[in-house]
């Protein structure tokens, strides 16, 4: 039998092994890699748009967002129910299962079938795996751990300029592989145990995570906290989805996270990540396989693990929406009808790398300040729900845009998208609170002040 004492040395820090906690994100991230390569085969991306547009919006994508939709609260169910690493196994087997119909002849049904499991594996990807990366990770080192999600997917995504469609294939079954292998090296979530009431299991896995003995008065404290922190969120040890939307507190968090992920969605990138449309006006390329933003993109997620270490997480995406304002209002002036372009045929071709450059620098941040923002209780269930929300949003701009595009024209969609970022950059810097290097207790306290966004 296992007890928490309350003899502990406050003044040891951060104690035990950091490795293992990274080395344990860097294997859950690998899924993402994976995501990335398959997305070359797939009609639309983890983002609003892809790579390459079609004419009109095929039935795939829809497919695709409709089953991240209808499955997304289903995961967040499961993993509170059966843990972090259920969620993780299921997401891996969806993976394994997507290479199914790769092997048959091509079909409309096979297609279909494919961006259905890719829609639901996504779903998982992005609730599940941000948050059992957020809870084993080191408190100062759980920003780049969960940037590594977007970086990974980046890193994917660069696949298919070396690699062609049958190696690509052979590469996600042996990525699939070596996920299902690592996954024996995967201990469950400590947050989870003390969620689901096993003290003796997260003292246990605990001591795993640091390499420290289960009777370390360290692992005991860490312990300690997380049950402080779940019995804050249940006094009465009940918690009704109603309690979610009556407590201030996460309400706040849950409408800056509605805010984040909107912003994030209609951010443009529908229009900028297509480098064909977007340089359309030059006539010519000097970049005919559009390599520019899959490598910028590359760039701005690798830049993100590196500065969410250095700069509070506000204040980076902020940044990131600046630098997106000010591209957009330069490719917003290249991009307009009947314009021939001429001259400084290098400034679009130069604003479209530091607009994307910008995107991947913002893109993973609103999933990284949920997942440290909220508490242990409600952490899955409000991910799920934003998630869903926002695939709701997407499904609703990517119909829509085809109609907006041929009304009024791609360059005053990027003055509307520039306006979009203006107002992301400005509710960031005045409502989020500051997160780095914050627990779940300090965080709260900073979201009793009055939100932005009063509702």
């Amino acid at each position: 039998m296992f007890t928490i004492t309350k003899n502990v040395r406050i003044s040891e820090g951060d104690k035990g092994s950091v490795f293992k906690g990274y080395a344990l994100s860097v294997i859950v991230s690998l899924p993402f890699f994976t995501h990335g390569v398959e997305s070359n085969n797939l009609t639309i991306s983890a983002h609003a748009g892809h790579f390459t547009t079609p004419a009109t919006v095929p039935w795939t994508t829809t497919a695709l967002i409709l089953a991240s939709v209808f499955s997304a609260l289903v995961q967040s169910y499961c993993i509170d129910r059966w843990g972090r690493k259920f969620g993780i196994y299921i997401v891996i087997l969806l993976q394994g299962a997507s290479c199914i119909p790769l092997l048959l002849e091509p079909s409309e049904i096979g297609s279909i079938v494919l961006h259905i499991l890719s829609g639901i594996s996504t779903a998982g990807l992005f609730i599940c795996i941000p948050i059992y990366i957020r809870e084993i990770s080191p408190t100062n080192g759980r920003g780049m751990a969960i940037g590594l999600i977007t970086a990974m997917t980046a890193a994917g995504y660069l696949v298919r300029f070396g690699l062609d469609g049958e190696n690509v294939l052979y590469l996600i079954a042996a990525m699939v592989m070596v996920q299902f292998v690592s996954l024996f090296l995967v201990v469950e979530s400590p947050s989870y145990l003390v969620k689901s009431g096993n003290l003796e299991a997260a003292i246990v896995n605990m001591a795993k995570l640091k390499c420290l003995s289960i009777d370390d008065t360290y692992i005991l404290h860490e312990v300690k906290l997380l049950k402080e922190e779940s019995v804050r969120a249940t006094p009465n040890d009940q918690l009704k989805l109603s309690d979610i939307w009556t407590n201030r507190i996460w309400r706040d968090e849950m409408k800056i996270g509605l805010m984040l992920y909107t912003i994030t969605i209609l951010s443009g990138c529908i229009i900028f990540l297509d480098q064909g449309k977007t340089l359309i006006q030059l006539k010519t390329s000097a970049d005919p396989e559009n390599i520019l933003v899959p490598i910028c993109l590359f760039a701005g997620t690798m830049s993100c693990v590196v500065l969410v270490r250095l700069f509070e997480r506000k204040y980076l995406l902020t940044f990131a929406y600046s630098v997106m304002v000010l591209s957009m209002g330069t490719l917003g002036v290249f991009t307009q009808a009947d314009l021939t372009v001429t001259s400084l045929r290098w400034l679009p071709v130069a604003a479209l790398g530091v607009l994307v450059f910008g995107y991947g620098l913002a893109w993973g941040l609103p999933t990284m300040i949920m997942v440290e923002m909220l508490n242990l209780q409600i952490r899955s269930t409000v991910l799920g729900i934003i998630y869903t929300y926002s695939q709701i949003i997407r499904l609703v701009h990517v119909l829509t845009f085809e109609y907006l595009e041929n009304s009024i024209g791609i360059y005053t969609l990027f003055y509307m998208f520039a306006c979009v970022n203006i107002f992301g950059a400005i509710y960031t810097l005045s409502s989020m609170p500051n997160i780095k290097g914050k627990s779940v207790r300090q965080i709260e306290k900073q979201m009793k002040r009055i939100p932005l966004l009063n509702l």
